[in-house]
């Protein structure tokens, strides 16, 4: 058990040398190096994983779907983890830093800094990408009610705008008029309905009692008032109809476009920046998330810039010169 424990450090160092992208055979002459290059190797294997379930989860909550979603996205999460995991540990490979101590900071930054310009750069965008998903897991359930209020917003807004477009206002300026004339035309009417009755029955008009001609003209002209409140009252009773079906078409053509409302990435991420807008809370936890994934990407480029010159440095620049 002892030469088991004992074979399976060196293979785990081993792994680890290899994520550094160090030379073995080198770094084995120098033992207080290896624990050094561990750590970087270490740092190049955790933005190797890290890749792989950011681009994972990426890909599974918003693009992957059907019943092949999570081989798809395992299959992105891998691509996408390698392609980080060769990049950082090809940088940290490839990067030197001058052992001379007669070079100048300006040529030692010029040799060391800006070559690892490019992956810091590369570092803040990806950070910036992959912490979208993690941010939508996050803040899901908050981004679920932002967003159902959203909808209902954009519901709301297209019922105006397919009332505007419509003929529902005019509709309802008629009926309103036609209202009026219906309510003036049945005072009109019983008015002058009265009026026959009185002259009817001899209690007002002339005091004529029986159906005489004055009544006569009266009761005609009651009769075509009543008449004309009837005509309008058709024409009410039409134009509602018509106003109905209007908007009863509104209606549906609402609930249609309710209907084909979801919650996709970009609904997700319209409500996500509206919470972000609107709250000071969401907006710092939110920029933590993008610099803490920020921060773990150019972690094995940092390492490798600030980790102090040793003799396998100065053993491999003597190689290269």
């Amino acid at each position: 058990m002892n030469n088991a424990k004992n074979d399976a450090a060196p293979a785990r160092r081993n792994f680890l040398w290899w994520c550094a992208g160090v030379v073995p055979e080198v770094l084995s002459k120098y033992p207080t190096e290896k624990a050094k290059y561990e750590g970087i190797g270490g740092a190049v294997l955790t933005t190797g994983v890290l890749a792989f379930f950011s681009g994972f989860y990426a890909i599974f909550s918003t693009l992957a779907s059907g019943s092949y979603a999570v081989l798809i996205s395992i299959a992105f999460g891998l691509l996408w983890g390698i392609a980080i995991f060769n990049l950082d540990r090809y940088i940290v490979a490839s990067l030197r830093k001058p052992t001379n101590p007669e070079v100048r900071w300006r040529q030692r930054i010029r040799e060391t800094w800006f070559p690892a310009l490019p992956r810091i750069a590369l570092a803040v965008l990806i950070g910036i990408t992959l912490s979208k998903p993690l941010e939508l897991r996050l803040f899901q359930n908050a981004i679920a009610g932002q967003a159902a209020i959203n909808q209902e917003k954009s519901v709301q807004e297209k019922r105006a705008g397919l009332i505007e477009s419509s003929s529902l206002a005019t509709l309802d300026a008629e009926l309103k008029t036609i209202g009026a004339e219906v309510a003036s035309g049945e005072n009109r009417a019983q008015t002058l309905e009265d009026e026959f009755h009185k002259e009817a029955d001899g209690t007002g008009g002339s005091r004529r009692y029986g159906y005489s001609e004055v009544a006569r003209v009266k009761q005609e002209a009651a009769v075509q008032a009543r008449q004309q409140v009837t005509a309008l009252q058709e024409r009410l009773r039409q134009v509602q109809e018509e106003r109905d079906q209007v908007d009863a078409q509104i209606t549906q053509q609402v609930s249609t476009f309710r209907s084909g409302l979801n919650n996709d990435f970009l609904t997700n991420m319209k409500a996500l920046s509206d919470l972000t807008a609107s709250s000071t809370a969401v907006w710092w936890i939110s920029t933590f998330v993008v610099l803490l994934i920020v921060g773990v990407e150019i972690t094995p480029v940092i390492v490798k810039l600030l980790s102090p010159i040793g003799p396998y440095d100065l053993k491999l620049d003597a190689m290269n010169s």
